[in-house]
């Protein structure tokens, strides 16, 4: 019998509680004792999808897109509010490894606690059961209670139940088991067999890489709705479009966690002036490959801004550096601005992001550690500075 894992329309809907908040618009103590509102929020819609045998689905998005959540509603643990979800095949889940433990029973019990979580039969837990134990290292510990493991302890107990039996459908979230050396070796080898056994896998993971090397199918999240499902490669390409379009503490985050997401981007903000009508920009860059930027993305204020005028300066210090024979990678740009803006929040404010195209912009550049910010008059005279 084949494997199917089909989601029609799929959408899901939680209630919220927020606390009354007081006639300037914000929770206070009053609000606080006032009691709370309960309404439904929206956080998966429009999910949509068929996977058959021999299927690697990778799950991507920005934090709070609602990945954890989509392999919840995959693996039974939440309803869908609207929509249908089609099972045919054993189907685990590797979310939380603690997942249905008691802190008083056993060891030993909580090996049939979990298990009977993740829909194992008795049987099936009878027959594995020593073989949990002693590859997490725990044989001697079988009639402890579970309260008395360490927190280490306690992942590996989990991950060694999750991974005892081999299911049809495999649904991972990104996370680590913890360990020493040893037990994290074991389990990224069973981890690795578990997946080429299972006939369909659904991974959610911030590394771009590994869905790459790994999955032949993208699901790509947005804001809790189904943004793109199809070939890895095309989902690739909107998810780098999402995250360039994100603000970008959201962008630094997400390059972060997947630093080879634009390629290496590399520069440096070193001089920040101010006046009462513009703000200049000095500094240098590559994009993520290595060559002069087409593009500068400028957040100020909680407001982007894709530059479309700015000075290439040619800068020996900088291709020696670099080890290039030549290429204007130095630049000055300037952003007019309303009102004055205090110089002790530019470094704060001000981010700056460069790439070869809008959809490959990488992190915010960093401010060097001698970087000058000043205030200038309009006419340039009588500044003040601060490194």
């Amino acid at each position: 019998m084949s494997a199917l894992l089909r989601a029609y329309n799929i959408s899901l809907e939680l209630p919220t509680e927020v606390h009354k908040t007081g006639k300037k618009g914000y929770s206070d103590l009053l609000a606080t004792i006032s009691g709370s509102v309960r309404y439904q929020s929206a956080i998966l819609s429009g999910v949509n999808f068929e996977a058959k045998d021999g299927d690697r689905i990778g799950v991507m998005g920005l934090n709070g897109a609602g990945k954890t959540t989509l392999l919840r509603v995959l693996n039974g643990a939440y309803t869908p509010t609207a929509g249908v979800l089609r099972v045919e095949g054993s189907r685990h889940s590797l979310l939380n490894p603690l997942l249905g433990f008691s802190e008083q029973a056993s060891v030993a019990e909580n090996i049939f606690l979990r298990g009977t979580a993740m829909g194992l039969r008795y049987r099936q837990l009878k027959s594995v059961a020593k073989e949990i134990l002693e590859f997490a290292g725990l044989e001697d510990k079988a009639e402890y209670p579970l309260y008395s493991l360490s927190s280490g302890q306690r992942m590996r107990l989990g991950f060694s139940i999750t991974t005892a039996v081999q299911p049809d459908i495999l649904l991972m979230d990104e996370w680590l088991s913890t360990g020493d050396a040893a037990f994290v070796d074991r389990a990224r080898k069973r981890m690795k067999g578990r997946f080429e056994g299972s006939r369909i896998v659904v991974l959610a993971s911030h590394s771009t890489n590994l869905l790459r090397n790994t999955c032949n199918k993208a699901l790509v999240l947005e804001k809790g709705r189904m943004r793109f499902f199809g070939s890895i490669t095309d989902g690739l390409d909107i998810y780098r479009d999402i995250v360039s379009q994100a603000s970008a503490e959201e962008r630094d985050a997400a390059v972060s966690s997947d630093p080879i997401l634009f390629g290496s981007t590399q520069g440096a903000i070193e001089r920040i002036r101010s006046s009462r009508t513009q703000v200049e920009v000095v500094g240098w860059a590559t994009d993520e490959r290595g060559k002069e930027p087409n593009v500068f993305s400028l957040e100020f204020q909680g407001t982007k801004h894709l530059l479309e005028t700015f000075e290439r300066i040619q800068r020996d210090d900088v291709n020696e550096y670099l080890g290039k024979r030549g290429g204007k990678y130095g630049f000055k740009f300037v952003l007019p601005v309303s009102q004055p803006v205090s110089v002790e929040a530019l470094p704060g404010e001000l981010r700056v992001s460069v790439g070869s195209s809008v959809s490959r912009l990488g992190p915010s550049l960093p401010l060097v550690r001698s970087c000058v910010v000043e205030s200038v008059s309009d006419e340039g005279a009588g500044a003040t500075g601060s490194g």
